[in-house]
């Protein structure tokens, strides 16, 4: 199985998963993203009032306060300004009046009740209440204040109209048990009541409902009554979802719209309306000024006066996109403004399938980047894909006043690049583990480990280096598989256990693994990393492979007759190490002459009867101490002009007690055997050619080779050099 192209297939689903991580919103955190987006789009453009002139605050200012007295001042106060501004459109109060006026001659009687004098005149005094009362109705587009609650019954008794299309509007609006309103009298003498709520914003108000669910009864915002009562509208229709022209398949999307007059404001699903806070808030007149003869009553002809507070101590100041801490009749009256305006920030359903779409397909098109064009290409597309969304969304929102989230594909955009890239680099890795494995098989981890970690090894050219090289080869495998001729399966597996045992234990070693060549193993050492201990390491490679070869052999029960064995040669020397081939196609390998020379070395070693051969070059820098190493001969092998010596090593050697007088001895009967002197030669052989088990084909050799010298007449510079004919 190809790693890295079931990986190719796993990131798709991965790509699309992420994409509807905002379906869910976990932790609010696509909430909180989008709101901050828009908050920033309102304070890059916030809106232009085309209808400012026609809303004004009155405001409880600190002035007032000083002026009038603190708060909550006598209702004579509040009637002179109904009064003041009769002439209005319409006039509304961000206020509840629950309780009666404290001023009034009514508590003045409680606190003076046994005083019948003052009694009496007091009660020749009008009540404030009902003189409010009665202003409130002679002026005739008076407004007051509600504030729903869960912990009040308060009846409700709406004052307009109400045409419902489409699902029920109750199940889409905040809900409430109750309301707290005011007295009794002033809500008759109003001409409409708005809810004061701000609904469930969180610190920053961002949306004010339209409408609020009593307990069944709908009371409309106070802005949404203040325009209805200021136009002179009856009724408010309300539109949901699956209302004639309203397609919803089916489904309770929400409320769509509501029209007022020859108004439509469209709405959230749940009845709330997107505030598109104004550069310059709506203007204030302080109410002392008002009451003052600064203001005549034409100024406030056809206005729409909002009263409310600014004092800090009254309690009333919120926070919105454009500023901290304004007065809650502020926004109010820019929310009415708005209205008026005709400027509706609107954020349709369609929009947030819209941003899963776009979502969905930058989050594919990065997979697809990555997989073909590398992070590089990924980060292409987040960049460009981010930016469109960034600056197409701005553009939108700027002159068509829809609200596009930006952040959402962004944080989909960063997530999918994220985790696309970390999943990128998992399977790959995955499938660079897997040809490290593979690998592994023939070269040392180091080898491997470079090769994976820098793509300069993957380069064609070479260095030259110091090197140790090691051939190795199955002795009479012709013969071998003469006898598995019926059964190839077998001499496969037979070769394979072979080739395993000898190559792990190079591996072991640190060797890399050349190349096979049918039962032949070329391996060398120091390269690609360096190796001070490349000739020791390669001749205790050669130790092991020995006895990895005696230990298969007992493990598939092999006879004396039939045992396996290995011929090896080793041979050190600088050569050409690196990438070999072509563009195309190319092999980690060496090239040089000391690698052809361990090649003829490992031929020669039958010949010589021993099972490891050593050039000079890695005999001169290894201690006797430590190997066990002899001198056999100076041969010229084939494709060689020069003569090399060549020797044996051995872990030890047995039945000989005095190895130093043996090794004087065996240099002895070479000197004598270069210098023609055959008979001392034959002593030394017929004393130790049994003797020595491990030297006995040696000596049996050298035996035959003095013979048919001795008949020979040889020329007086021979100097001992055995010509090879074979490898």
């Amino acid at each position: 199985m190809n790693i890295s192209k079931v990986g190719k297939y796993l990131l798709i689903p991965f790509a699309i998963i992420i994409s509807l991580i905002p379906i869910f919103d976990p932790f609010n955190v696509f909430s909180s993203l989008r709101n901050t987006s828009f908050d920033l789009f309102q304070n890059i453009s916030p809106r232009e009032s085309l209808a400012q002139n026609n809303v004004l605050i009155l405001d409880i200012d600190e002035k007032s306060l000083t002026d009038l007295g603190q708060w909550p001042w006598s209702r004579s106060i509040l009637t002179k300004l109904v009064d003041k501004t009769y002439l209005s459109a319409a006039l509304g109060f961000d206020i509840v009046f629950a309780e009666s006026d404290r001023t009034g001659a009514e508590e003045l009687i409680k606190l003076y009740k046994e005083n019948d004098t003052l009694v009496n005149a007091l009660e020749k005094i009008p009540n404030n209440d009902n003189l409010f009362a009665t202003s409130i109705g002679n002026h005739g587009t008076v407004v007051l204040g509600a504030i729903p609650s869960n912990t009040l019954r308060n009846e409700f008794r709406m004052k307009f109209g109400l045409i419902e299309q489409g699902d029920n509007p109750r199940k889409f609006l905040n809900n409430f048990t109750g309301v707290q309103t005011n007295l009794q009298l002033l809500d008759e003498a109003a001409s409409g009541i708005g809810s004061m709520s701000i609904g469930d914003n969180d610190s920053i108000i961002r949306r004010l409902p339209l409408f609020e669910n009593i307990d069944g009864s709908l009371i409309p915002s106070l802005s949404l009554e203040l325009l209805r009562v200021a136009i002179g509208a009856s009724t408010y229709q309300i539109k949901s979802s699956n209302a004639s022209g309203e397609s919803a398949f089916g489904e309770e999307t929400g409320i769509n719209h509501v029209k007022l007059g020859n108004l439509i404001i469209p709405t959230n699903d749940d009845g709330s309306l997107w505030i598109h806070y104004p550069k310059n808030s709506v203007r204030s007149l302080s109410i002392s000024e008002v009451l003052s003869s600064n203001y005549s009553r034409e100024f406030f002809e056809g206005k729409i006066l909002i009263v409310g507070t600014s004092a800090p101590g009254l309690f009333d100041l919120r926070s919105t996109p454009l500023e901290d801490n304004i007065p809650g009749v502020s926004i109010i009256a820019d929310l009415t403004d708005q209205i008026l305006s005709g400027q509706f920030l609107q954020r349709p359903d369609w929009i947030f399938g819209l941003e899963v779409i776009s979502g969905l397909i930058l989050a594919l098109l990065i997979t697809f980047f990555i997989q073909f064009l590398g992070p590089v290409g990924g980060l292409f597309v987040f960049l460009i894909g981010n930016s469109i969304s960034i600056f197409g969304s701005f553009f939108i929102f700027n002159n068509y006043f829809y609200l596009i989230d930006p952040i959402s594909p962004l944080v989909i955009c960063l997530l999918s690049y994220l985790v696309i890239t970390f999943f990128n680099f998992l399977f790959t890795e995955l499938e660079r583990s897997k040809v490290r494995n593979a690998f592994s098989q023939y070269m040392s981890p180091v080898m491997v480990d470079k090769l994976a970690k820098s793509s300069e090894s993957l380069k064609l050219g070479g260095e030259r280096k110091e090197m140790t090289f090691l051939f190795s080869d199955i002795r009479g495998f012709t013969s071998i598989s003469e006898k598995y001729k019926g059964d190839p399966e077998a001499l496969t597996d037979l070769i394979n256990n072979l080739l395993t045992v000898l190559s792990n234990e190079i591996l072991n070693h640190d060797g890399t693994i050349d190349k096979y060549m049918g039962d032949c193993i070329m391996a060398f050492w120091n390269a690609p990393s360096e190796d001070i201990n490349h000739r020791e390491k390669s001749i205790k490679a050669a130790f092991a492979m020995s006895k990895a070869i005696d230990q298969l052999n007992l493990d598939l029960g092999r006879t004396e007759k039939d045992k396996l064995s290995v011929g090896i040669g080793i041979n050190s020397g600088d050569c050409i190490v690196g990438n070999m081939g072509s563009d195309k196609r190319f092999d980690y390998t060496v090239l040089g002459d000391a690698v052809n020379l361990a090649s003829r070395l490992e031929g020669q070693s039958a010949n010589y009867g021993m099972q490891i051969i050593l050039g000079e070059e890695t005999i001169k820098k290894i201690s006797f101490e430590e190997f066990k190493y002899f001198e056999l001969d100076l041969i010229s092998v084939k494709g060689k002009l020069e003569p090399v010596s060549i020797y044996t090593v051995f872990e030890e050697i047995k039945v000989i007690d005095e190895i130093e007088i043996f090794m004087k001895e065996h240099s002895q009967f070479l000197e004598n055997y270069r210098t023609k002197k055959w008979n001392e030669a034959i002593k030394h052989i017929e004393k130790y050619r049994f003797s020595v088990p491990e030297f006995t084909l040696y000596y049996t050799l050298f035996f035959e080779r003095i013979n048919d010298l001795s008949k020979q007449s040889l020329p007086e510079d021979w100097a001992g050099v055995y010509v090879a004919t074979t490898k």
